[in-house]
């Protein structure tokens, strides 16, 4: 097969491809002449696509190397993990009224509990960084068991409530790194783009279907059976977890792209690795072990080390930025939802819904992440595999950021329409359409806030996605502190048209970083900071 005359043209640029993270080649001539012939790869629509990273050619028991039928039921299981963590968060949504009548506290009490689960999400990710399988089983557990003591606390008192929430938040805090990190362990860069779009979607969705199914739980059973019929689903995903979860974190060594004796340092790239005896497959049953063990050379206070350093990186910053507004979208919705569709009729709203149709609130955001995964997984990746061979078929983290404008075309409809509907109290569905097309982009957001910062940074995954969480769960709660005092106080016009606005200056700076993105991270490289 023959590539596109394109690529040909170009094909001089991947002579001078300079090794900084994240600048891959992508797309190579399937010519005999090609100088990357020797790495794997897999043939596609005329196009040789490397495999980024190699896998190892003498270890079986690489993830890479893994059938297609096992990294797809280990996928599975981690997006189930964290759509099930995710419904902790926001199940409460539903159930506001009632716990405010339950513990005679205002809509602003009952968030700080909200508020609470989200910075100890953050703040717990940097103790779960020592393996995959571990940390998938522990948290489980650990989930289930505040599940159980929320549901009794829903009977008892708010200080056993919060607790539960904090205890809780410590432990499904991995549902927002470990699945990322997951992806990056089991699947190559040319597929990582429409796998983490199909886990944000599963990630996301947990804001909106949660709410909804927990209301007919709530209306028809109580506040308590919502969360202990969703500890039970956990449990379930518990046993799948343990016969169906082997650890993905890889210890061993894996060819290498690195540049060819005699020839300037960081222009052309050849495998170089020691030839090894081939290792036998593991079993299934040494599978099964709860702590699979690894390599004793790995330092896992390192790893939390460069998870603070990536904090302060600026790239890591402003992506956690971006998926933080996108959360910060979705929360508000989820903080909000009784304050402005649940208040008796007349009373600074036309709306007097109950438990079920509070949650039926949350479909329209359901059908706005459909739409914007399907987006992301297939638009999005052709946008950055097009990019990729005309730049040579080398494929630069940037490229995917051209996304980013469409959600800040989103953000600005859905926060005028929701903001507009609100004030001059139209019909429902008004503000329910406006939140659907706000959902859009913040499904984009969400997917560029993690995508990007892990192109630049793929062997250090875990480490970015734990700052990510970190970050976006201080954005967050900082946010649920204040959101239904501010609502209450400047009314929704105010406050969704400043978080439009908002939105739509973070997404559209993205094209800074379209522009020098690359030169920053060339910069942060050479000298050696931040993680880089």
């Amino acid at each position: 097969m023959t590539p596109h005359n394109e690529d040909l043209s170009q094909r001089e640029k991947t002579e001078g491809v300079e090794a900084v993270p994240g600048t891959e080649i992508l797309f190579d001539s399937t010519t005999a002449s090609s100088q990357y012939g020797h790495l794997q790869h897999i043939e596609r629509d005329g196009q040789r696509i490397l495999l980024i990273p190699q896998p190892s050619p003498t270890d079986p028991n690489d993830p890479l190397s893994w059938s297609p039928m096992k990294k797809a039921i280990v996928f599975a299981n981690a997006c189930i993990y964290s759509f099930l963590g995710g419904v902790t968060g926001p199940i409460i949504a539903s159930g506001v009224i009632q716990l405010t009548e339950q513990y005679d506290a205002s809509f602003q009490k009952i968030n700080i509990a909200v508020a609470a689960n989200l910075i100890c999400t953050g703040v717990g990710c940097f103790y779960w960084i020592f393996g995959r399988r571990p940390t998938y089983l522990l948290t489980a557990v650990v989930m289930c068991g505040c599940l159980i003591w929320q549901g009794f606390a829903t009977r008892t008192t708010y200080v056993s409530f919060l607790v539960a929430r904090i205890i809780m938040g410590l432990g499904q805090s991995p549902i927002y790194s470990i699945t990322p990190t997951t992806v990056a362990d089991i699947f190559f860069v040319h597929q990582q783009g429409s796998i983490i779009a199909l886990y944000g979607l599963f990630v996301l969705i947990a804001a909106q279907i949660g709410p909804m199914l927990s209301s007919f739980i709530i209306q028809g059973l109580g506040p308590a059976w919502s969360f202990w019929i969703l500890a039970i689903c956990l449990g379930v995903n518990l046993i799948t977890l343990f016969f169906a979860m082997p650890e993905t974190m890889y210890y061993h060594d894996r060819p290498e792209i690195a540049p060819a004796e005699g020839v300037k340092d960081g222009t052309v790239h050849v495998e170089s690795v020691e030839p090894v005896e081939r290792r036998k497959k593991r079993s299934y049953i040494r599978e099964l072990s709860v702590w699979p063990g690894g390599n004793p050379t790995v330092d896992v206070g390192g790893m939390v080390y460069r998870s603070f350093w990536y904090c302060l990186n600026p790239i890591v910053i402003w992506a956690s930025v971006v998926y933080g507004l996108s959360f910060i979208s979705l929360t508000t919705l989820a903080a909000t939802a009784a304050q402005i569709f649940g208040l008796p009729a007349g009373v600074d709203s036309p709306y007097y819904f109950d438990s079920i149709d509070l949650g039926l609130v949350f479909l329209s955001p359901f059908v706005g992440s459909l739409l914007a995964t399907f987006f992301c997984s297939y638009i999005a990746d052709k946008i950055v595999n097009y990019s990729a061979r005309r730049n040579g078929g080398v494929r630069e983290p940037e490229m995917r950021l051209f996304s980013l404008p469409v959600a800040a075309a989103a953000s600005a409809a859905g926060s005028i329409v929701v903001a507009l509907c609100l004030h001059y109290q139209t019909h429902y569905m008004g503000p329910i359409i406006g939140f659907g097309i706000l959902t859009v982009s913040n499904q984009i957001g969400a997917n560029m806030g993690m995508s990007y910062p892990l192109d630049c940074y793929p062997k250090f995954s875990a480490e970015v996605m734990v700052s990510i969480t970190f970050l976006r769960s201080v954005i967050t709660w900082i946010w649920n502190w204040f959101i239904n005092d501010w609502l209450e106080a400047s009314g929704p016009l105010v406050v969704f048209l400043s978080l439009g606005a908002i939105q739509v200056a973070v997404q559209l700076s993205s094209l800074t970083f379209v522009v020098w993105g690359k030169r920053l991270r060339t910069y942060l490289f050479h000298r050696h900071i931040l993680g880089a």
